[in-house]
């Protein structure tokens, strides 16, 4: 008897080759076996055809779940404010490496580039696809990469506002581009003056909880359930719109996360690397913000210097701290406590308070104060490296021999500057 293997795993058997001892049977026991045999041969057919209907079955399945898997968009919406007080619209260090992350990790991202003046979103591919389509696997692919994130900061450098400076509204816009789960890039200064959050209204004291809740409680928030939000340039003005002084870039900052959190963001942050910096295109007016005259300078290394007029934290002649005088040492504290900065403190008084010997010691004075107050709103007292005073510095402020109080007020004033631990050391 010869048994045939199928792929399956079930026999064939013939019946013509049959042993003889079967078919010297009775006719009857023959009849019994031959229908035996193509009872056999019907079930392992049947079998092997229910089989191949389930691998066939399987193919299709796992086609299907290809084709979802393929279907899935990951997605990110870059909208830009681009008004004049702002510089052009620019992708970060950051931003550029997250686009490359998207396309290099999924078969079908994309980014949606919101247009500032009519909030018309376009559609560019950041896959790396070929011509006919299909995702480029091969040796082109960081090249087809580079070429979609170039596409998209060229579209974004041309980007030009036309109406009021209202980020809450660009937000919504942008929230309605497409579903979550999605990133939503915002490339913006913050430094709103229309819609419900207007900077020249709110001012810079207003508790950020606070200030979120309240447009919460108005119906002004945008529903951003599931959506990471990045915003990415935050304080960053130009134009008409005065720099902000460190105090007010942190307290943006913080405006700004406590409106996303309170939105119900699946995750809020800010993007502060840098970016290339380049005149805005818009033609607009927009308003001003007014800014304390505290003056933020950032040195080559790092270093970050606060020069915060003495009129904003002590009376005339006076080493007691006002009132309101957390409301710029605060952030500065925040700040150097978050990174690993080191810290200095320069007091400095003007020429008409008294005598030079009187004049030193109320700098110092003055810059002690600043240094026990830092330390109360949570600075690490070993991140204060050095505390002095200066005096007047040789410096006058008479013109025509009487004291001109604009230029005396500038005198009077603590610098105190943060530098990164690698810079100090």
């Amino acid at each position: 008897m010869k048994i045939n293997r199928l792929g399956s795993g079930f026999a064939r058997i013939s019946r013509q080759e049959l042993p003889a001892t079967a078919a010297g049977l009775p006719r009857a026991a023959t009849a019994v076996a031959a229908t035996a045999v193509a009872a056999t041969a019907g079930a392992a057919t049947a079998v092997a055809a229910a089989l191949a209907a389930g691998l066939a079955l399987l193919g299709l399945t796992g086609c299907m779940m290809s084709a979802s898997r393929a279907d899935t968009v990951d997605a990110i919406v870059i909208a830009a404010t681009a008004t004049a007080n702002e510089p052009a619209p620019a992708l970060s260090s950051a931003n550029v490496a997250l686009l490359e992350r998207m396309g290099e990790s999924s078969a079908a991202a994309v980014a949606f580039v919101v247009h500032p003046a009519n909030g018309q979103p376009v559609q560019l591919a950041l896959t790396p696809r070929r011509s006919d389509g299909q995702v480029e696997y091969g040796p082109r692919r960081s090249q087809l990469l580079q070429q979609n994130v170039s596409r998209i900061e060229s579209r974004l450098g041309h980007e030009a506002a036309t109406g009021p400076f209202d980020l809450l509204n660009t937000i919504l816009g942008a929230s309605r581009v497409t579903s979550p789960p999605a990133t939503m890039l915002l490339l913006t200064s913050g430094v709103t003056t229309s819609g419900g959050f207007d900077l020249r209204k709110v001012g810079w004291a207003e508790p950020p909880a606070s200030a979120a809740a309240a447009l919460k409680q108005r119906g002004l928030l945008p529903d951003l359930t599931g959506w990471t939000v990045i915003f990415s340039g935050l304080g960053e003005t130009a134009g008409r719109q005065p720099a902000l002084p460190l105090p007010q870039q942190t307290t943006l900052a913080s405006y700004w996360l406590a409106i996303c959190h309170a939105a119900g963001a699946a995750a809020c942050r800010v993007d502060d690397s840098p970016r290339p910096v380049r005149d805005s295109s818009s033609t607009l007016p927009v308003p001003v913000v007014p800014v304390p005259a505290v003056q933020s300078i950032t040195g080559p290394h790092g270093q970050q210097q606060s020069i915060v007029p003495a009129d904003l934290l002590f009376a005339f002649n006076s080493a007691t701290l006002l009132p309101g005088a957390d409301s710029y040492l605060a952030p500065i504290a925040a700040r150097a406590g978050d990174g690993n900065y080191s810290v200095s403190i320069t007091g400095q008084a003007s020429p008409d308070g008294g005598t030079a010997a009187y004049n030193l010691r109320l700098s110092v004075l003055r810059a002690q104060a600043v240094q026990r107050r830092l330390i109360t709103l949570g600075l690490a007292p070993h991140q204060i490296v050095q505390v002095n005073g200066i005096g007047t510095a040789g410096q006058s402020c008479t013109a025509a021999g009487t004291p001109d109080e604009t230029r005396c007020a500038k005198l009077r004033r603590v610098v105190i500057t943060l530098s990164p631990i690698s810079a100090a050391s």
